[in-house]
């Protein structure tokens, strides 16, 4: 058994000081941050309050960056690095040990490239999903970009974290193609087809020559992205915002089951949502509008809420798009699909552009111009204060198996530990081929030291009923990435001891992200 800490590593006294002073000389004083400034690093709903902010340094492009990883290693300074920190729910921004340093890479926000012929982008780190959109949008280019719940966030970063959107690119991190990267020690790396000098191919080709090195840095330690090509749809004929709702609780498993049926057979073209009352409460917030007493809302006051907001115990959303004739056809198809379901309710609009033309934003209502639609917002931002006025949240997002008779017994225990723990159960599943994302989402006051402690431990329990199951989510908390590897245990950890033996091969100083997913290199690992 390995125990892993920060503490012990070895760092010479001052060293961070050190680098904060150096590091004034390549990205100027005014970007650098110094430890407990105001202005400095944190988790915006931390778990465990006091903690004070974290120093950070600010490049403005590659070579800064390069320059910062080589005076790291000379200085024996860890960086924790991020594109936007905006990975609210998961830390944010807050590296994980004290003695970090976050690279903050934010200003680097070029859009190098779109191409509404192939339908691709190249982008750096700063660049949000609003940015890419309005680019887009302003130069009338034909594609459709995927975004996720919050477009504030980094398309780069969201992409390299596994995140996902809901058009039918929206598993991001399948879309990437072509990197380039800052090594451990300073030298820049192109992957895939981009290896070669003087070529276009790097965003077109997902190979390369050879091993492909890609995935390596995807939730990874092993080097800083400073660009990826990314692939986006072209901008479709028509767009169909659908939705299914469900009366009655216990029939999701057949909800489930139809609908990742029809996604594995492309007649649903993206992942569908799906969501319970508790989630359309939060939307339609805050909590005290709806229910002020103690501990969980009880399922006759959800029912009640069901019936005054008119929908259902499940309501789905999916989206069709292209071709006019094909969408027809696949609309056809579900609504077949649910015929005859008792409970079950299908309803569509369609919309398209004015004689023949591609369907325009300006001619989608208000109301379905959504993520679905690839529009970025920030309207789920407000279920943040569901609870208080200061809110926080943190997320768990086990991935499990889509078979709807697993995930309604699943659903069965996390519904009786958020019942014991007093909180309500936020579900929004997201529904692939063959797997989903059991997102679950754990509201709570900030400062609030009792609700803290209550959400704490329903987390943990979370995670322990999760790998009973063999289940884990793809995705963690930096408070809690080292739990969630040692879940990853075949044959005595073997993953973990091969990330760590390719981490102190390319990074033996250590002074990347150590502990990011778990892995630590050599100097912060003590055998215990």
């Amino acid at each position: 058994m390995t125990e892993l800490t920060v503490e012990r590593a070895a760092e010479a006294p001052g060293a961070r000081e050190e680098f904060l002073r150096r590091a004034e000389e390549i990205v100027g004083a005014e970007h650098v941050i110094r430890p407990g400034a105001e202005e400095g690093y944190r988790d915006p709903y931390p778990l465990v309050p006091g903690r004070s902010t974290w120093p950070g340094v600010r490049p403005a492009d590659t070579a800064q960056v390069q320059a910062l990883v080589r005076l790291a290693n000379e200085t024996g300074t860890a960086l924790w690095t991020f594109s936007k920190g905006k990975n609210l729910g998961y830390g944010g921004p807050e590296p994980r040990g004290e003695s970090m340093v976050a690279l903050d890479l934010g200003r680097m926000n070029r859009i190098l490239e779109v191409d509404d012929r192939l339908c691709y982008a190249v982008v750096e780190p700063g660049v949000t999903f609003f940015d890419l959109y309005e680019y887009i949008q302003e130069r009338g280019l034909e594609v459709w970009m995927s975004v996720p719940a919050l477009g504030w966030g980094s398309v780069l970063g969201n992409a390299l974290d596994r995140g996902y959107g809901m058009t039918p690119l929206g598993d991001h991190s399948k879309q990437i193609c072509g990197m380039e990267v800052v090594l451990p020690d300073g030298e820049l790396l192109r992957t895939g087809m981009g290896a070669m000098e003087g070529t276009d191919l790097g965003p077109l080709f997902q190979g390369g020559f050879g091993p492909t090195l890609d995935g390596l840095f995807a939730q990874s330690n092993l080097g800083v992205v400073t660009r990826i090509g990314l692939w986006l749809m072209p901008w479709p004929e028509v767009y169909v915002n659908g939705e299914v709702t469900v009366e009655r609780e216990e029939d999701m498993p057949v909800l489930v089951d139809l609908l990742t049926q029809l996604r594995r057979e492309d007649v649903i073209q993206n992942n569908a949502l799906c969501g319970n009352v508790v989630r359309a409460v939060t939307m339609n917030g805050p909590r005290s509008r709806w229910y002020q007493g103690e501990g969980s809302i009880p399922p006759e006051r959800l029912e009640e809420i069901r019936q005054e907001l008119g929908i259902g115990q499940w309501n789905a959303k999916f989206g069709i798009y292209g071709d006019k004739g094909l969408a027809e056809r696949r609309l056809e198809i579900i609504r077949e699909r649910f015929a005859g379901l008792e409970g079950f309710t299908v309803t569509a609009r369609m919309y398209e552009g004015a004689e023949g033309a591609r369907v325009a934003y300006e001619d989608i209502a208000e109301g379905d111009r959504t993520q679905m639609a690839g529009v970025p917002t920030l309207k789920p931002l407000g279920t943040i204060n569901y609870l208080a006025e200061d809110g926080g949240h943190i997320d768990a997002a086990p991935i499990l198996p889509a078979r709807g008779e697993e995930v309604w017994d699943f659903y069965q225990e996390v519904k009786e530990l958020y019942t014991e723990y007093g909180f309500d159960l936020y579900i929004g599943y997201h529904l692939y081929p063959r797997h989903m994302v059991h997102v679950t989402m754990i509201y709570f006051e900030n400062g609030n030291e009792e609700m803290l402690g209550r959400a704490r431990e329903l987390y943990g329990r979370l995670l322990d009923a999760a790998r009973d199951r063999g289940y884990a989510p793809y995705r963690s908390h930096v408070d809690y990435m080292d739990r969630i590897a040692d879940g990853f245990d075949f044959n005595g950890h073997a993953a973990r001891r091969f990330q760590e033996r390719l981490k102190d091969a390319v990074d033996p100083n250590g002074i990347l992200a150590p502990g990011k997913q778990g892995v630590w290199p050599a100097r912060y690992r003590v055998e215990g």
